[in-house]
């Protein structure tokens, strides 16, 4: 019987040791295949880092060109705003100027004398369309 249970062992233990071969083989080419797939993985990384670096240096320059030609614009911007705010005193002033005027035409009921203010926009003159209602005339 001892034999028998030798043999019966001995057969186990081969069993035993051939699954536990296939199942090391198979282990190592999932091992292999996950390797595989982390030096993929690793390569892609990398590219998409040297492209989002390219990109973030593309954007730097960009951003850059739009300060530099925004600071090109500002003073243009500035000047255009003092400009309307010099044609906004002159317009109250003329206004100013011309509201007496008006205001005698109005209390008296006749034509007021002219208060001799003499107003050019560009090269032309205004000219006098009324007792004291000019035209303006642009070019």
């Amino acid at each position: 019987m001892r034999g028998k249970s030798a043999a019966l062992a001995s057969v186990s233990l081969s069993v035993f040791v051939l699954y536990a071969v296939k199942t090391m083989k198979k282990t190592m080419a999932t091992l292999d295949e996950a390797n595989r797939t982390l030096v993929d993985v690793k390569k892609s990384a990398l590219q998409a880092t040297h492209e989002a670096t390219a990109l973030i240096h593309t954007v730097n320059r960009t951003v850059k060109d739009v300060k530099g030609r925004i600071n090109t614009v500002d003073p243009l911007l500035e000047t255009t705003h003092e400009v309307g705010d010099v044609l906004h005193t002159i317009a109250h002033s003329v206004k100013e100027a011309l509201s007496p005027g008006e205001k005698e035409v109005a209390e008296n009921g006749a034509e007021a004398n002219s208060q001799g203010i003499a107003v050019r926009i560009g090269d032309r003159p205004v000219s006098q369309a009324g007792a004291s209602r000019p035209t303006l005339y642009h070019k």
